[in-house]
């Protein structure tokens, strides 16, 4: 009988937790943590039910109807209505449920993200998420305007460099097009050094821009707000980077930024560097010009061209970044600080100290 007391004790101790629980997670809980799932079956295409607990929670808040947010980042507004004591998605439903294609035994999860607004995941029977949610809009699943912008991207983005040092070319045509780019450029009578000629394909040579997700998203910020970080030097730990700055002589108060170099960067065409958004912004005009690479300790340099438009394109791409990469013997792998040095920020040439370091046996080590 003891026993049995004590296990009713338990139970309901347990209880009164699970009531607690509840309350809190109901009154209290950070609203984006409350979602709830819907098996798509019967005449889900109309309208499906809100869960009744759920909408008990919520009476009052969502009585009006709410919004609907896909991973595409498109909004749906859709009216609620209550029919025999359940509240159920009706007017405009059936124009969300066209457009995302929902088939029976589809699964949704609808996620709070504020007053009458859900963020909404799709996912197929088999229990995967639809990728056609990423690209729907209120038209329904339209590849083509994706597409259409991903070219519309390309053409912007796809440049005739002319290392006569006109930096402000016309875009050239796209890739397939009959259309040639003229290559009767004259130079312009610039005299800046230079440690190689270039070929004489290099007025017509095309930028293959490569803004992937490695690179497009690349920007961060140390909490010094003098150091920026590309996508995959960000993964460098704080030991490794107490480690990298140890090595390298930096300037207090020079900004940087640091690299981790990838096979676009250090290939022999096509190549692409791109620099942080963030530290162009703060740190270096907001056009094209040529710039001053230098090394530690070393006499020679390096005129590039930092090639910037429309603050989406910022990098290094030209026969003489390649002849930089190629005299430094850079590969994937290495890290690159980039040190603009004091005097030359916004000037007509920057100059940037290029301190080189790779990884050897676990260690770090800097190049020379």
């Amino acid at each position: 009988m003891a026993a049995a007391g004590k296990m009713m004790g338990e139970k309901g101790g347990c209880g009164r937790c699970r009531e607690w629980q509840e309350h809190y997670y109901w009154e209290h809980m950070d609203v984006s943590k409350i979602r709830f799932s819907k098996i798509m079956a019967g005449d889900f295409q109309q309208s499906i039910s809100i869960p009744e607990k759920f909408a008990n929670n919520f009476s009052g808040q969502i009585d009006k109807g709410c919004t609907l947010k896909v991973p595409s980042g498109e909004t749906w507004r859709v009216g609620i209505e209550k029919i025999a004591d359940k509240l159920f998605f009706v007017s405009g439903w059936d124009a969300f449920a066209k457009a995302h294609e929902l088939q029976e035994h589809d699964i949704l999860f609808f996620k709070c993200s504020g007053s009458g607004s859900f963020d909404v995941l799709i996912f197929d029977a088999s229990g995967c998420e639809k990728v056609s949610s990423f690209f729907t809009d209120k038209k329904g699943t339209n590849m083509h305007k994706h597409f259409d912008h991903i070219v519309s991207q390309q053409a912007e983005e796809h440049y005739l460099l002319s290392d006569s040092g006109d930096v402000n070319m016309p875009p050239s045509p796209l890739v397939g097009s009959p259309h040639k780019a003229s290559a009767s450029n004259k130079p312009s009578g610039k005299t800046k050094p230079r440690e190689e000629s270039e070929s004489p394909n290099d007025s017509d040579y095309r930028v293959k821009h490569e803004l992937t997700q490695e690179e497009n998203d690349s920007d961060d910020e140390d909490t010094d707000s003098n150091k920026y970080y590309s996508r995959f030097a960000n993964y460098l730990t704080l030991g490794e980077r107490e480690e990298i700055f140890g090595l390298a002589s930096i300037q207090p108060g020079n900004p940087i930024f640091v690299a981790v170099l990838q096979k676009s960067h250090v290939r022999h065409r096509n190549n692409f560097l791109i620099i942080s958004s963030k530290f162009a912004a703060d740190h270096l005009e907001g056009r094209s010009q040529d710039m001053l690479l230098l090394r530690p300790n070393r006499k020679e340099k390096w005129y590039v061209k930092y090639y910037y438009h429309a603050s989406s394109t910022r990098g290094f791409n030209c026969q003489r970044w390649v002849k930089f990469v190629r005299d430094n013997k850079l590969r994937e792998g290495y890290i690159c600080i980039f040190e603009l040095l004091k005097g030359t920020r916004k000037a007509t040439t920057a100059t940037m100290m290029i301190h080189v370091i790779r990884k050897v046996d676990d260690r770090f080590v800097l190049l020379g």
